[in-house]
């Protein structure tokens, strides 16, 4: 109806502008035009209930056939032998009883095969409209070459060329191959529409390995960066300096004579401090090279350097071994609340004895000690090695890195590689070098690991490990090299109180 008022419309204003003109056409098509609009909307309106009644329509239709079937087929079989309707059951695999019960599971299961046929009917129709259109979208150009390569050939229409191409995709068994397509589809839909843990379940059921290494790597990896695995390892803090409480107006000079005494004591701590270490240095000093050698070798440290470099080596170990011990003593001396709050700020475990605890909390900073150590040799490393590039350049080129990077050009070569160098560390440039190079070597060891055990890390660090579309991709394919589905598990019935 659209059509035929839009065709009238056009007419008209081929005939008003033969005696009006352009603007009198004009304003016929724009009046045609507002007539129009809200009699396509009434009809619009009106097609949406027509088509549903349409299809009422075709179910009332098929709904009252059925029920003439069984009808015909019920007269039918009451007209029959008791033996002849338990071959008819048997040849069906269905169960035997009374004439009466058997005529109405006869009647049931042959409803079901014609509902069956019709959804297979429906289907294979659907099959071949989809491939018409899939045709008849096609370019003429393209629809031609693909006929050429049919072997079709010819002056021939578009709808011929459809028609023969359809023919030989029908020979080709294209229809049960849409079908199987088409039943794919739905099954794929029907595994995509389930949660994780339903797909986990099934592949767990027929043995379809359900996680990726790669990814399981992959999101352990990321997992670690964002807690800070691969960053510059901090110090430990091994003392805990709270601030002095607020004093109140009154006590400010018992305060102020509190922090001279304070004050002093400190003083003249540092200052027994200074004369231990120095009789210490003194000690060192008047050894020989060889007992030198020896106390160095003790503590496993290599002796190299001359007699002043040992030394201070031995010195420096001194110093460090009286802080672990003055740390160890801080620890003990607390009291339980506050050793349990050393370490829950290390993330240590609080439970066990207070001997246990100190011993967790300096097995903890020793560690800690040790890796900011090596981290230390790392950069070493790095530096050395960033050396021998910027060496590489000339004078002026290293003149120009300076002024990029805003430092003080100097006046010489050496001069310049120095605080490029430092600048290289001050702005984190050598850590990334390091944190790259610590990620690569993390994730060489990952995949160096059984899928089992990444699957527990994951697991420790609640990590997902699994892909949904991995799962559903190898659940398909278990179930087109094994001809069937995977029977999902049956839920468990709850139990009824009585």
């Amino acid at each position: 109806m659209a059509l035929k008022r839009k065709a009238v419309a056009k007419a008209s204003a081929k005939l008003f502008k033969r005696s009006k003109g352009k603007a009198s056409e004009k304003k016929i098509e724009e009046e045609v035009t507002e007539q129009e609009e809200p009699q396509e909307e009434q009809e619009t309106q009106q097609e949406e209930p027509e088509r549903q009644e349409d299809e009422i329509g075709e179910k009332e239709k098929l709904k009252q056939q059925e029920e003439q079937a069984a009808a015909a087929r019920k007269k039918e079989l009451k007209g029959m032998g008791a033996a002849a309707i338990k071959e008819l059951l048997a040849s069906n695999g269905l169960e035997m009883g009374n004439k009466a019960d058997m005529i109405e599971k006869l009647l049931a299961h042959e409803a079901k095969v014609r509902a069956l046929q019709r959804e297979h009917e429906a289907k294979m129709r659907l099959v071949v409209v989809r491939k018409k259109e899939e045709l008849e979208a096609m370019p003429a150009s393209d629809l031609k070459d693909l006929c050429s390569a049919k072997g079709i050939t010819g002056v021939l229409t578009k709808a011929v060329r459809i028609e023969k191409l359809l023919q030989l995709w029908q020979q080709d068994d294209g229809v049960n191959q849409g079908l199987a397509q088409m039943a794919l589809e739905k099954r794929q839909a029907k595994l995509a529409a389930k949660d994780k843990a339903a797909l986990l379940k099934l592949c767990d059921k027929v043995g379809v390995e359900a996680f990726v290494k790669e990814v399981m790597v992959e999101r352990l990896l990321k997992h670690e960066v964002e807690a800070g695995r691969f960053l510059r390892p901090a110090a430990e803090q091994e003392a805990n300096v709270e601030a002095p409480a607020a004093t109140k107006k009154g006590d400010v000079v018992e305060a102020l004579l509190a922090s001279e005494a304070n004050r002093k004591k400190e003083l003249e701590l540092k200052k027994q401090q200074e004369e231990a270490a120095a009789n210490r240095k003194k000690e060192l000093k008047a050894m020989s090279v060889e007992e030198l050698k020896k106390k160095l070798t003790k503590h496993k440290l290599e002796p190299v350097g001359k007699k002043d470099d040992m030394v201070e080596a031995l010195f420096h170990l001194g110093v460090q071994e009286e802080k672990i011990m003055a740390r160890k003593a801080e620890l003990k001396a607390m009291n339980k609340d506050e050793l349990k709050k050393v370490l829950s700020s290390k993330g240590l475990d609080t439970t066990g004895g207070k001997d246990a605890q100190v011993e967790a909390v300096m097995t903890h900073e020793a560690k800690a000690r040790e890796e900011l150590k090596a981290y230390g040799t790392k950069v070493e490393q790095v530096l050395v090695k960033k050396r021998e590039e910027l060496e590489a350049h000339t004078a002026g080129e290293l003149k120009d890195m300076c002024a990029n990077k805003g430092l003080k050009v100097g006046v010489g070569k050496e001069d310049r590689i120095e605080r490029l160098l430092e600048e290289a560390k001050r702005d984190g440039e050598v850590d990334k070098v390091l944190a790259n190079q610590a990620r690569s070597n993390r994730r060489e060891e990952l995949l160096a690991m059984e899928s089992a055990d990444l699957k527990k890390l994951c697991d420790q660090a609640s990590v997902d490990a699994l892909v949904k579309e991995v799962m559903v991709e190898r659940l398909l394919t278990h179930e087109a090299e094994n001809g069937e589905h995977v029977v999902e598990p049956a839920a468990k019935k709850a139990r009824s109180r009585k």
